[in-house]
C-alpha cells in the first residue's frame, strides 16, 4: 500500500506544505493562515500547511507594472512585455474553454523576469538556447498561474525567429489537443520543482515511512527516484540542471513532431536578434 504525503492540502489547494517535524510543539502558527496534520506512517510526525498567498482570480489582478517595466533595461522590457501578453492571451482561451476565471494563488512578480533571461546563454544551437529560455522562465515562476504554457510560448517564439513559420500543436488549452506526451513532461517538471525546493523536508519523509508526495492534480512524486543528498544550494543548482534538460528533451521531441529537425542541429541567435525579432513581430 502506498504511503501518501500531501504536498498541497486535500481540502484547499492553496494550502501547501511548508515544515514537516516529529514534534507537535515545534509547530506554531501565530499570525499565520496554516493547518497542521498529523501523520502516522513507520514513524509518527505532523505537517504545517501555509496558504501561499493571493487569492481570487485573474481580474483581481490589478498591478501597475509601469515603473517595474522602467527598471529593466530596453532588451529585458521588450522580452517581459511579450510574456505578458502571452500570458494574457493563454488566460482569455482558458476562460473562454473553461466558462470561468482563471483562479490565482500569487501576485504577478515581474522583477524576477531579468534575472530568469540573465541566466540564458545566448549561444549554441536552436533548441538548446530556447530549453535554458524555457526552463528558466519556469523555474522563476514570475507569474500567479500558466507558467509552464507561457514559458513553451516564449520557446515557440524565440525558435520562430530562427525558422519562419514554426509552431507548436496547440499548447493553450489542456483539451483533447495536449497530447499525452506533453502532459508528461509537464508533470516531471512540476515534481522537480517541488523536489528542487524541498529536499530536506523529503529525506525526512522519507525516513519516517512517506514513499509518495502527491501534489494537486494527482502529480504523484515517487521519492525513491530523487536524490535529497544536497544542501539547500546545491538542490536549486542539481535539479535546475536536471530542468534544462528536461525542457530542452521537451523541445527536441517537439520540433520533430512539428517536422523541423533542423532546429535540432541549427545555431540559434542572439538577444538582441532575438529582441528585434519580437518588436518586428509587435
Amino acid at each position: 500500500m502506498t504511503a501518501r504525503v500531501y504536498y498541497h492540502h486535500p481540502e484547499n489547494s492553496h494550502y501547501s506544505l511548508t515544515y514537516v517535524t516529529q514534534h507537535r510543539d515545534e509547530i506554531t502558527t501565530s499570525g499565520q493562515d496554516a493547518i497542521i496534520e498529523h501523520y502516522d506512517l513507520d514513524e509518527e510526525f505532523f505537517v504545517l500547511y501555509t496558504n501561499r498567498g493571493a487569492s481570487g482570480t485573474v481580474e483581481d489582478l490589478d498591478d501597475d507594472f509601469e515603473d517595474v517595466l522602467d527598471e529593466m533595461s530596453p532588451q529585458d522590457r521588450t522580452i517581459t512585455v511579450r510574456l505578458l501578453q502571452i500570458f494574457e492571451e493563454i488566460v482569455e482561451e482558458k476562460e473562454l474553454e473553461e466558462q470561468e476565471k482563471l483562479e490565482i494563488y500569487k501576485r504577478i512578480e515581474l522583477a524576477r523576469i531579468p534575472d530568469a533571461i540573465a541566466r540564458v546563454d545566448w549561444t549554441g544551437i536552436a533548441v538548446d538556447v530556447a530549453g535554458q529560455l524555457m526552463s528558466t522562465l519556469i523555474l522563476k515562476h514570475a507569474l500567479p498561474n500558466a507558467n509552464h504554457r507561457t514559458s513553451i510560448s516564449m520557446a515557440q517564439w524565440y525558435l520562430e525567429s530562427i525558422e519562419t513559420g514554426f509552431s507548436f500543436p496547440d499548447f493553450a488549452t489542456e483539451a483533447y489537443d495536449w497530447k499525452a506526451w506533453v502532459n508528461e513532461y509537464i508533470s516531471e517538471s512540476k515534481r522537480l520543482l517541488t523536489v528542487r525546493r524541498n529536499t530536506t523536508a523529503f529525506s525526512l519523509l522519507s525516513e519516517w515511512g512517506c514513499d509518495t508526495v502527491v501534489r494537486k492534480n494527482g502529480i504523484e512524486i515517487i521519492l525513491a527516484e530523487y536524490d535529497f543528498d544536497f544542501t539547500r544550494s546545491e538542490a536549486y543548482a542539481h535539479y535546475g540542471d536536471v530542468h534544462t534538460k528536461l525542457c530542452t528533451d521537451f523541445l527536441t521531441e517537439s520540433v520533430t513532431h512539428a517536422g523541423h529537425n533542423e532546429l535540432v542541429s541549427t545555431d540559434g541567435i542572439g538577444k538582441a536578434e532575438f529582441v528585434s525579432f519580437l518588436e518586428k513581430a509587435e
